[in-house]
């Protein structure tokens, strides 16, 4: 049967180069360099028991190993909850005596468990027919072809090139399978470790006292911690040894992290069948760092914890004449639980006056999802106002003022959300001699029509948290040499700004359309910007293919 099988693979490959204009070759024989070091037979796993590999995957069985699938356990840091007020109170009369407060909070620490799958891996060899110049080596090919001569005749010239002979060869093949009942865990535990007091208390230089600890986390601000039981590779998602990871995302502190294997044996860590392994981490933290700003900002709430109506609606002419109650949102309210605690923080730390920037910016639906409509940027103080739950309005009780923020204020886009800015074809030519108002138009909602405003925020001025490099001019990354900052991503909008928005859904009045056609052309404009460099790229390929 192989002589009979050997035979017809040569008479397709003689037909084949005997097509070809002109071919230097010898008989072509199609070579075995097959070896069979081991006969294929039914073999019983050892790494995954009671799984069988069948005898036609085991011909020249190299090797068997059990691999684990990556898994993670993710928890969120949040601050510690306790009277601010009263430790503010405190803190102004004995420094050391509000330390001690936040240094008798426990320390943050949990446990968990990752259960992760295991997967039985081995290695064969299989005798087949390929075309590999390394396994088979080459033969020369050449044929005749007409070439121009510098007087503008031909001439018939002889080229020759190499190709890939055909032959049998030991072909390599890798097989996986999932190994039943043979799951494993990794037991964990995590621990943040106050600074030594001794180094860190009200007499040592630069202390800060709402970071007592250390690693004390402040209003608004988390840390998602991730802890793995393999590192992260792109190229596998499986391995052969665990690798325990504890992993920060934007952390707040410069962090040392140290890792215990309890009852440690010369095969802790490795993948096997019912694998149970227990490991420790301890967090040690060096020093606060730039991250991005929190944003602690909620929906409001009354005094007695009723809910309040996160926007105030203007009145607006109908499309049957009528005035509408409810046109479209002027006004959007949020309540704020952290200005107090950071305003405290940034005059131990800064003699800047910190401020807050709110980013307010409309989304509304399309075929892609939700698009970015329009932004307005707010860091007026005349944004905030009293509310019943204090007396105050100016942030120095907590829980005391509710923010309002005015969603149309003037003509400037980067003040009403309700105007949008002229394409940037148009936009950067114009802006030369032209002010912000003069290139914008008013872009209004479809009426019946579902939008959501989100809400982050900026802390200007505080230099735990990223800054742009208009507040710090100063910095190296933000010199021209590095064009202003443009080759330092933390300068950029989206990261100075808050990750966590307020999202505020809402839907558009049916009976309410306040576009006019200027808004329709500009944005016909916009679609016909995009849809340009597209086809040309498109008639580009076309024509090259």
């Amino acid at each position: 049967m192989a002589i009979k099988k050997q035979f017809v693979h040569s008479a397709l490959l003689l037909m084949l180069l005997t097509s070809k204009p002109y071919t230097s070759f010898a008989w072509p024989y199609i070579a075995n360099y097959c070896l069979q070091t081991s006969a294929p037979r039914e073999t019983v796993s050892w790494s995954c028991p009671g799984h069988v590999i069948p005898s036609h995957q085991t011909r020249n069985f190299h090797s068997e190993e059990l691999r684990c699938s990556a898994n993670h356990h993710t928890h969120v840091r949040l601050p510690e909850s306790f009277d601010e007020e009263a430790w503010q109170d405190l803190k102004n009369i004995s420094r050391h005596e509000a330390a001690e407060i936040l240094r008798q909070q426990p320390s943050p620490a949990w446990t968990g468990v990752i259960n992760y799958h295991t997967y039985l891996h081995w290695d064969w060899q299989d005798c087949r027919l390929v075309t590999d110049a390394q396994l088979c080596g080459t033969y020369e090919v050449c044929e005749m072809r007409d070439e121009l001569t510098r007087d503008g005749d031909t001439k018939q010239v002889k080229k020759c090139h190499q190709e890939p002979k055909t032959c049998y060869a030991d072909v390599t093949i890798h097989e996986s399978r999932y190994c039943q009942d043979g799951e494993g865990k990794l037991v964990f535990d995590v621990a943040f470790l106050k600074k030594d007091k001794a180094r860190w208390s009200p007499d040592s230089p630069g202390f800060i006292d709402r970071l007592a600890n250390g690693y004390d986390l402040l209003p608004g601000e988390e840390e998602v911690i991730t802890v793995s039981n393999l590192k992260n590779n792109w190229w596998t998602s499986q391995s052969a040894r665990l690798a325990p990871t504890l992993f920060i995302e934007d952390p707040k502190n410069e962090y040392i992290f140290n890792q215990h294997i309890h009852n440690q044996q010369f095969d802790s860590l490795s993948c096997r069948f019912r694998g149970e392994d227990e490991v420790s981490f301890t967090v040690t933290t060096r020093k606060r760092i730039a991250s991005r700003s929190p944003n602690d900002f909620s929906l409001p709430k009354a005094f007695d914890n009723e809910d309040i109506d996160p926007l105030v609606w203007q009145s607006a002419p109908g499309l049957d004449g009528s005035r509408e109650e409810k046109g479209y949102p002027l006004i959007m309210r949020a309540q704020d639980f952290s200005a107090a605690a950071l305003n405290e923080v940034s005059e131990d730390v800064t003699e800047k006056l910190k401020n807050i920037i709110v980013r307010v910016q409309l989304y509304e639906p399309s075929i892609f999802g939700d698009r970015l409509k329009s932004t307005i940027y707010i860091d007026e103080a005349k944004g905030i106002q009293q509310t019943l739950n204090a007396i105050s309005s100016d942030q120095k009780i907590r829980r005391s003022t509710l923010w309002e923020f005015k969603l149309k204020n003037g003509d400037n886009p980067d003040k009403n959300i309700y105007r949008s800015y002229v394409p940037t074809l148009f936009y950067y030519p114009g802006k030369i001699f032209l002010s912000n108002e003069a290139l914008s138009y008013d872009d209004q909602l479809a009426p019946n029509t579902e939008y959501t405003l989100k809400l982050t925020v900026y802390q200007k001025n505080l230099p735990f948290y990223h800054q742009s490099c208009e507040t710090d001019p100063d910095a190296w990354d933000c010199k021209w040499y590095t064009l202003w900052g443009l080759f330092s991503s933390r300068r950029y909008e989206d990261n100075y700004f808050s990750k966590k928005s307020l999202d505020v859904r809402f839907r558009s009045n049916p009976n309410v359309d306040q576009r006019t056609w200027l808004s329709s052309f500009w944005h016909f404009v916009g679609y016909a910007q995009l849809a340009v460099p597209v086809g040309v790229i498109a008639v580009s390929v076309f024509y090259l293919l």
